[in-house]
């Protein structure tokens, strides 16, 4: 048996879905136009039939005779992998392969939240805006005629509906539908539609681009969260805070007044708990990152307890060390992000660790690292100075906390 079957109808589809599951550690093969040479137990196998551009019924063909080798009771899961902006012979392909593994529900997830793809009420969205008004409907080899979801599948089965609302309070009503179409605005909306799947005793084929590929393996072998620390007051770092928490990031805002004072932080504790339990990556962020005013307010207020700018810093990088250590010691993470040399050198001393093995950059100036000895011994840690970094380097930066663990 092999855990999972992966049919692309171009090369670089079929490997942006298979690094989805070769980063949760599945060996996997690409084979392109059909199965050839025989898989070890254990291989998944992602096929790139290479018919995108091709007219609808030469696909078809080629997809029946690209899939005759193989059958269903191969593999654990089959996705049949569509592009995310629905370029392709999607429908015909689609029934051609439900077909050929006698696949009882046909369930559509074509979202990629990490790259803005979103479908909502069933219409494909691209970083906000329609498919139907993007350059995908003027694509000069394969233009797309068709950005509703459940118009393009009613056509051929019955075809339903399933919105956010629905998907995220559980009520996953199928009555008599062959295939259900289900929207995602959240890779954590993908989520929770794998595992109400998972749950069902049908045999399912899956349709979607890499953001259910990376759905699927996430519930099959979940991934442990990553924890950043960020109190550097960099625009640069505040855009990427912005990025992270725009693409699934739980970001818990620490106000500048209850790390200065005497108040009770275990309702920041408390908030990045429930994010963990949803297996969210969360940042603690000082509120100064985010708003400079919080900054200089934090300077009076320092200053109205008798602190200098040096003792400020010290304590607020005290009480974000503390959290950071509280969280690392009662949760199971894969990492740490930190941002800025104090911040960083703070928690490490906080923590008693000496040493630490540079393991290779994550992107340049952003290297990951990884704790020799003490309790915390193989702890992932990714480090960043404040203004180094495009705007998703946080975001991308917890994503490889995740897969080093």
């Amino acid at each position: 048996m092999h855990p999972y079957l992966i049919i692309a109808d171009d090369f670089t589809g079929s490997n942006d879905s298979g690094i989805q599951l070769v980063r949760h550690h599945y060996p996997t093969h690409v084979q392109i136009r059909k199965a050839s040479a025989p898989l070890a137990s254990g291989v998944s196998l992602v096929l790139d039939t290479e018919s995108r551009n091709m007219e609808e019924k030469e696909a078809e063909q080629v997809l029946k005779e690209s899939l005759a080798s193989l059958h269903s009771t191969d593999f654990s899961t089959i996705l049949k992998k569509i592009d995310s902006t629905l370029r392709g012979n999607i429908a015909s392909e689609v029934e051609a392969s439900a077909s050929h593994f006698a696949a009882e529900l046909i369930i559509v997830a074509t979202a990629f939240p990490d790259l803005g793809r979103t479908c909502k009420h069933g219409v494909v969205y691209v970083h906000g805006r329609r498919l139907g008004e993007t350059e995908a409907f003027r694509d000069p080899r394969k233009p797309v005629a068709e950005d509703d979801l459940v118009r393009l599948f009613a056509k051929r089965k019955k075809t339903i509906l399933l919105d956010v609302e629905q998907i995220r309070s559980g009520s996953f009503v199928l009555s008599d539908a062959e295939v259900v179409v289900c929207d995602a605005e959240k890779q954590s909306d993908l989520s929770l539609v794998v595992a109400w799947a998972a749950s069902l005793k049908q045999r399912i084929l899956y349709v979607g681009s890499a953001g259910l590929a990376q759905a699927l393996v996430e519930v099959s072998r979940p991934s442990k969260p990553a924890l950043a620390l960020v109190a550097s007051l960099s625009e640069t770092t505040k855009a990427q805070v912005e990025y992270a928490r725009d693409h699934g990031a739980a970001c818990i805002v620490l106000k500048v007044d209850d790390l200065l004072g005497q108040k009770d932080l275990q309702c920041y504790l408390d908030q990045a708990a429930t994010a963990f339990a949803k297996k969210e990556d969360v940042m603690l962020v000082v509120s100064s990152v985010l708003d400079r005013t919080e900054f200089d307010r934090s300077l009076s207020e320092g200053k109205r307890q008798g602190m200098d700018d040096g003792q400020i810093a010290d304590l607020i990088r005290e009480k974000l060390g503390n959290l950071g250590k509280q969280l690392l010691d009662s949760h199971f993470l894969s990492g740490l992000f930190l941002t800025g040399g104090d911040t960083a050198f703070g928690l490490l001393s906080l923590l008693g660790v000496h040493e630490v093995d540079i393991k290779r950059e994550v992107v340049l100036g952003l290297p990951l690292m990884q704790v020799v000895g003490s309790t915390y011994d193989g702890l992932g840690i990714v480090t960043k100075a404040g203004a180094f970094g495009n705007k998703d380097a946080i975001s991308y930066a917890l994503r490889v906390l995740r897969q080093h663990d």
